[in-house]
């Protein structure tokens, strides 16, 4: 995101958490989405806010921190907010704690008053770079992930996302909207299996990682509790119920916000697999 909107000179302040040095060209501020006087200091003289929601939090911190946000960006006299939600959420409410905390910070946030868009994402490519998603053997190389092989997936890349998010901040016609999101290529598991194939050079498999599997490899970098939530959310779109959420169409979300979207075998070719 940073990237995206300095290579168009726009000035970047940074907010969270960590406190890794800032990025070429950006100011980094630190502090916590509870703290509503650090929160206020970072939106101080800012025009546009770009939100991420980390996916550990539980229902009610999350709820804490979308009020916050809202509160803030509302006293800034934010110009244009666009939240990115992280997700793609069911048209009706579900027992899922991440698609109903979701749906309720963009209902918050688009109704603060502020000029709001929510981005509605499905899953992001970076996610096939954890441990364990892609692994080369001497037959061939699998590629797991928590998804049953038949669920089509707009799979989407954190660079166009990012592009997303900059259109949606300039353009009029999206305030207001909560948009699904998605990449160039709308795909199945074998389908992009045989993608990784066709720019690899080798066989490559497609392999529905059980979700407890999944789950336990989450605990170790995010603890149980939140490994958990975002489980639910797999188990639920493995259900005859949560088959369609993460389709969608290319064309339609270039033609809504203005940007081309990056090929997925464009995206491949870019990582530094293991062979």
């Amino acid at each position: 995101m940073a990237r995206a909107l300095t290579r168009r000179g726009a000035r970047v302040r940074g907010f969270g958490r960590r406190r890794d040095p800032a990025a070429a060209g950006t100011e980094r501020m630190s502090g916590d989405l509870a703290d509503p006087d650090a929160l206020r200091a970072a939106f101080n003289g800012v025009t546009h806010v770009s939100v991420t929601l980390p996916l550990s939090a539980d229902a009610e911190r999350a709820d804490e921190w979308v009020s916050r946000v809202a509160a803030a960006a509302t006293d800034a006299r934010v110009e244009r907010l666009v939240f990115n939600g992280s997700n793609r959420v069911p048209a009706a409410p579900t027992d899922v704690e991440i698609f109903e905390s979701r749906r309720r910070a963009a209902a918050t946030l688009l109704g603060c008053g502020v000029p709001t868009v929510v981005l509605r994402p499905p899953v992001y490519l970076e996610n096939l770079l954890m441990p364990g998603m892609y692994e080369p053997g001497t037959e061939g190389a699998t590629l797991a992930y928590p998804l049953a092989a038949d669920r089509r997936v707009a799979w989407l890349s954190h660079d166009d996302l990012a592009a997303l998010t900059v259109a949606a901040f300039s353009d009029d016609a999206l305030v207001g909207r909560a948009v699904d999101v998605g990449g160039a290529d709308v795909i199945t598991g074998p389908e992009l299996a045989a993608a990784f194939a066709s720019v690899l050079g080798s066989a490559v498999t497609y392999r529905a990682l059980p979700v407890d599997v999944f789950e336990r490899g989450m605990a170790a970098a995010m603890g149980p509790a939140a490994a958990g939530r975002v489980a639910q959310t797999y188990r639920w779109l493995n259900t005859p119920e949560g088959a369609g959420l993460y389709d969608g169409s290319a064309g339609g979300v270039e033609e809504t916000f203005g940007v081309p979207l990056t090929p997925l075998r464009d995206w491949i070719a870019k990582q530094p697999w293991r062979q």
